[in-house]
């Protein structure tokens, strides 16, 4: 026999046949598992409001196709650009929406209720709700209306919230009478008593009436809204809302698609006729200003005797007004750098300040601003974690300083430049002036006219054409914008999508019981099969003892042909090869035989006893002894005297002869554990107890000692000493791997050489998963058993992991 250990053993996998075994031995979590979530599921569906998805498409027109923004644009009057986002802004706003609400008076809505769910009803409502509020009404509020058999009364509960306190009202009312309650007055109507709202149940007539003040419902229906493009790069827009009821969904998109296309022709309206407004004031203007200056003209004409300028004149007057034009231009510069220098002055931010986008092109002049305005930045940075007196903050002060006086040196030099520049252009500038000068002053005055009288003629006859243009749009004005499709609902809701939720049933009735398994076998760390003793250790196992459900502890006896005994003589037989090996029973007497377990509760006792019973009944003269002194149970599977024992015997205060007792099993005696000790180590350290053992092992053919959980206390690997095979008990869904990991340690270091694992209480599965080795005990063997119901499986599921 190898004392090296099993590596594979010491492997932490996930053992994928494990798990599969596990949920196939525990099917019947599966079976309850995934009809009652199916079930919850069904419940859900039949519960839950159905939410319809109402669609609709509208057209936003180019802004290349509206033809009054062309007009406006030709005579200067600009309005902003319209485009898709700012369509889908608008669509979207509170006030498009709120006034669609208000058009279709939705502030009151009513659900009848049909046993413990409500349905929302629209239009065809049973009853109507009029009312009149006090200013102080809260936004919302709630009524449930019980109405008689006959239609004549009602039981209402007014309820609502007010500053985070809630009020209750109830009253008895007449139908079609008014009544008074803190909200205000209300007067409530029947409209069909046949409504097919309540068609279906007619005894049940329980409503609830919900009201919701405009700006409530357009918060509600602004977040139900949903406005995008329907395609890329496309100008038509798809709107989106959901709503429990789909006729009042298909008439909120509709209304609101109607408010909006009013809007636009509303808008477009008052733009042009705002634009006709101004035509005509300018008209006036222009045709004064004409009139006039055709008789200054006309009178020009007579009194200087001229009728025209001479080419001479035209061209001197188209250089004065290029060289006005520079004069300008550097007067503009002048004023920039005054800017800068007063921004400069007052330590104002330079940031945005680009001299270039100014006119100025200046490269030094940008590099100083962009610097400045670095420094400025991280100085603001850093103030934001230490203070002004810092000497990080001091020295980046100083270089602001010194980029500010550069840029103040360099603004200076600019302004020379352009100053000298202007001059020299005024020079230039007078001795055109002094050509000009020259020319006839007839000729001259008739030129400036003409000149005035051109432009003020070609403005005048543009207002006409586009006064005529715009008077033609005011008679013809339609939207720039076109529903493509009306507002249509979803055949089928939207929410709760019974398949989805069917199977999300399934997949959490298959999950539930598969998380457990799975946890069960990541984090129990029972030995649940021989499978997972082979992989904790390599010792050798002695036998397999099934599950049994006898109440004696005594199971084999003489005329015994079940699962259990055939298991035990299994056992007899596997001894007689561990005993033979005499490198391993170092020399002590082979019929002496250990049973131990790592705690209590492991069947180690009834192991012990049941395997002397067998080796009785096979013709082997065979004692068990209880050395378990500090927990004495054999008089009391035995039932017998445990007054005197092998602690009395241990203590010299008794004779072995005498505190050994019968059983009634032929070949099968009985040595107790007797009175417990004080010393329990000591007794069985002493000579005495290798004394009492070499006297049993001269008188019997077996000798059996059941002795204390090794995992507990010492007491054990004192009298392994004494023993040639030590049987090591680990009970099936009891036994950790721990105490395997344990043993373990014992075995290959050679403390306890000569050792055999008895594998006790395992429940055979019908999956293969339990006893793992070459057969079961099943057929001849097999004792009939009772059939268990569904809660005694559940229980038996359940139990063994708790």
């Amino acid at each position: 026999m190898s004392n090296q250990p099993n590596q594979s053993w010491e492997e932490d996998e996930l053992d994928v046949g494990k798990i599969i075994h596990l949920a196939l031995d525990n099917w019947i979590l599966f079976v309850i598992s995934i009809p009652l979530c199916i079930g919850l599921s069904y419940l859900y569906t039949w519960y839950a409001h159905p939410v319809y998805k109402m669609t609709a498409t509208v057209l936003v027109a180019d802004e290349s196709s509206d033809i009054s923004q062309s007009i406006l644009d030709e005579v200067g009057v600009v309005s902003k650009s319209r485009n898709i986002e700012n369509e889908i802004a608008i669509l979207s706003s509170r006030s498009l929406i709120s006034e669609a609400v208000s058009e279709l008076d939705l502030n009151v809505n009513y659900a009848v209720y049909n046993g413990v769910r409500s349905r929302d009803v629209y239009k065809n409502s049973p009853i109507e709700l009029s009312y009149s509020l006090v200013e102080s009404t809260p936004e919302t509020f709630f009524m449930e209306v019980n109405v008689n058999a006959g239609w004549t009364g009602a039981d209402v509960k007014s309820f609502w919230q007010s500053n985070g306190i809630e009020f209750e009202r109830e009253q008895q009312i007449t139908i079609g009478d008014s009544f008074e309650n803190d909200l205000g007055t209300f007067n409530l109507e029947v409209q069909s008593k046949d409504s097919p709202a309540v068609a279906d149940s007619e005894d049940n007539r329980r409503f609830l009436i919900r009201y919701d003040n405009t700006d409530k419902l357009t918060t509600k229906y602004q977040g139900l809204l949903k406005v995008k493009t329907a395609r890329e790069k496309a100008s038509i827009l798809e709107l989106n809302l959901e709503d429990k009821v789909k006729e009042r969904g298909v008439d909120v998109l509709n209304t609101l698609l109607s408010v909006f296309i009013r809007k636009n022709i509303d808008q477009k309206n008052q733009l042009a006729s705002n634009s006709l407004k101004f035509i005509d004031s300018q008209l006036d203007v222009i045709t004064e200003d004409l009139a006039s200056l055709e008789g200054e003209i006309k009178g020009f004409k007579t009194s200087s005797g001229i009728s025209d300028v001479s080419a001479e004149a035209l061209f001197f007057l188209e250089q004065v007004g290029s060289l006005d034009q520079s004069i300008s231009e550097i007067n503009v510069k002048l004023s920039i750098i005054e800017y800068l220098e007063k921004y400069i002055a007052e330590d104002k931010d330079l940031k945005n300040a680009s001299p270039s986008s100014l006119g100025i092109e200046d490269p030094l002049l940008q590099q100083l601003i962009v610097k400045l305005s670095e420094l400025s930045s991280e100085r603001e940075s850093m103030l934001k974690f230490t203070k002004p007196d810092n000497p990080l903050v001091e020295a980046l002060d100083t270089k602001i300083e010194e980029t500010k006086a550069s840029l103040t040196k360099n603004l200076a030099s600019i302004r020379s430049g352009l100053i000298a520049s202007r001059n020299e252009i005024e020079a230039q500038l007078k001795k055109v002036e002094q050509k000009v000068n020259l020319l006839p002053k007839a000729e001259y005055e008739l030129l400036a006219l003409q000149r005035q009288y051109s432009i003020k003629e070609s403005l005048y006859l543009l207002l006409l054409e586009k006064k005529s243009e715009n008077s033609i749009i005011l008679a013809s004005t339609v939207s720039d914008n076109k529903v493509v499709d009306a507002a249509r609902g979803s055949e089928e809701p939207i929410r709760p999508k019974k398949q989805i939720i069917y199977l999300l049933g399934l997949v959490v009735g298959l999950g539930i019981p598969s998380v457990f398994v799975l946890l069960i076998t990541l984090f129990d760390s029972r030995i649940k099969g021989v499978d997972d003793l082979k992989n904790e250790t390599d010792i050798p196992l002695a036998g397999i003892i099934p599950h049994h459900t006898e109440p004696d502890y005594l199971v084999v006896r003489e005329t015994s042909n079940s699962a259990i005994a055939e298991a035990f003589r299994t056992v007899r037989t596997n001894l007689n090869f561990m005993t033979k090996n005499e490198e391993l029973t170092h020399g002590v007497s082979d019929k002496v035989i250990q049973f131990t377990s790592a705690m209590g509760s492991e069947g180690k006792s009834f192991s012990s006893i049941n395997l002397s019973a067998s080796l009785a009944i096979s013709g082997k003269k065979t004692i068990v002894v209880g050395l378990d002194l500090r927990k004495p149970k054999l008089a009391e599977y035995f039932n017998c005297s445990n007054a005197v024992g092998a602690s009395s015997v241990l203590a010299g205060l008794n004779s072995l002869e005498e505190s050994i007792m019968q059983t009634g099993l032929d070949n099968l005696d009985v040595l107790v554990g007797g009175p417990i000790p004080p010393n329990p180590s000591e007794l069985l350290m002493s000579k005495a107890m290798k004394q009492m053992v070499d006297e049993l092992s001269e008188t019997y053919d077996y000798v059996i000692l059941d002795t204390p959980p090794i995992g507990l206390v010492t007491d054990s690997l004192i009298i392994s000493e004494h023993s040639a095979v030590t049987i090591y008990v680990v009970r099936q869904n009891v036994s950790s791997a721990s105490s395997i990991k344990f043993i373990n340690e014992l075995y290959h270091t050679g403390k306890i050489p000569n050792i055999g694992i008895l594998f006790n209480d395992v429940k055979m599965s019908k999956f293969g998963y339990g006893y793992g080795y070459g057969y079961g005990y099943g057929g001849y063997y097999a004792e009939p058993t009772q059939p268990v119901g569904l809660f005694g499986k559940l229980k038996k599921a359940f139990g063994k992991y708790v």
